[in-house]
């Protein structure tokens, strides 16, 4: 058998595990969460009969799963319903000017389904308020934002303090940006930050997503994981996978783009914003391009050795622009697809 043949068939078996492995977990989790399988859990939870002590310690192993299951299939239900919520938090810090807190949950759904760690932001009470009406406002105390998200620019705009007389540049820029009835407000808006902060974390969330799935299309190799899968006689580096986990001694968390009918050998964004992607051809022809918020390829620019494709780049901007159908796109034009 040919060595590229078998490599290949090795290849397709690893990933026919692997897609065996998730719908396993997936099955097990539904069983477990069903309806029949709880009720039946609550029948069994009274003392058992002499003559079945054996079966009810069977059940007694199997129990603490189903409530697990249970309580995560409640959790994503709370989830879906609420993607945020607030909850009082005590700073466990002695020296905390103020251990009364307000926690806001927000929690993400990815692309396939999952929900990524929840997001948390601690706000505390601070009385800034001269006019002494007991007026009490809040501030940013803690929180797990990454930051590809200005919490402290959306701060100042939607949570300004009384005593702030004078704005900075920054704000001046801020505030223009917002629309019309909104500007000039002095006032804590609460809601319509933490809107905007979950806003801007979904909109993050759904760039790495879509490019993770145009890396997955054209096939990912990771070094030490797939190694059967590697170039021959191919001396590039590897890269480091800024939306994967991070690279350690190992190598783990470096990836290249396995050989495909594009001709496509890198693909990834340039930044951990993801909002321009760069990608490289075999031909030696490098280009970039911009996602917008909703999606959507706004700018690209493709160079080659004799100069700027402008084809490729109407290529990549046209169609429905949709940055998921790109490759598509990119597969009609050159006849694969």
């Amino acid at each position: 058998m040919d060595p590229d043949d078998l490599d290949s068939e090795i290849s397709a078996i690893r990933a026919e595990i692997r897609t065996l492995h998730h719908r396993r977990r997936v099955l097990a989790s539904s069983i477990l969460s069903s309806r029949p399988l709880q009720r039946l859990s609550k029948t069994h939870s009274l003392p058992p009969p002499p003559n079945q002590s054996h079966r009810q310690q069977e059940w007694t192993d199997i129990s603490p799963l189903i409530q697990s299951s249970a309580s995560h299939a409640q959790t994503n239900h709370h989830r879906i319903a609420f993607s945020t919520t607030t909850f009082p938090f005590t700073d466990p810090s002695p020296n905390a000017e103020s251990q009364n807190l307000l926690g806001i949950r927000i929690d993400i759904c990815g692309r396939e389904g999952r929900y990524t760690k929840p997001y948390y932001v601690l706000l505390r009470r601070v009385n800034q308020n001269k006019s002494g009406d007991g007026k009490k406002e809040v501030k940013v105390h803690r929180h797990t934002i990454p930051s590809v998200v200005d919490i402290g620019r959306l701060e100042r705009i939607y949570l300004p303090l009384e005593s702030t007389t004078q704005n900075t540049a920054e704000d001046v820029e801020a505030e223009e940006q917002l629309k019309p009835w909104k500007r000039k407000s002095r006032k804590q808006d609460l809601k319509t930050f933490v809107r905007e902060v979950r806003k801007q974390l979904v909109v993050w969330h759904l760039r790495c997503d879509a490019v993770r799935y145009l890396r997955e299309t054209l096939g990912v190799v990771t070094r030490g994981v797939d190694d059967d899968a590697m170039y021959e006689d191919d001396e590039r580096p590897w890269e480091r996978d800024i939306l994967g986990p991070s690279a350690n001694v190992d190598g783990a968390g470096e990836t290249r783009i396995a050989k495909n009918k594009l001709g496509i050998v890198s693909l990834g964004p340039t930044a951990l914003e993801a909002v321009y992607v760069r990608m490289e051809w075999e031909d030696g022809r490098v280009g970039r391009f911009k996602i917008s918020n909703t999606g959507v390829v706004e700018r690209a620019v493709v160079i080659g050795d004799a100069g700027r494709d402008k084809l490729t780049e109407g290529i990549i901007t046209g169609g429905d622009g949709r940055v998921e159908t790109l490759l598509e796109r990119l597969g009609h034009v050159a006849g694969d697809v």
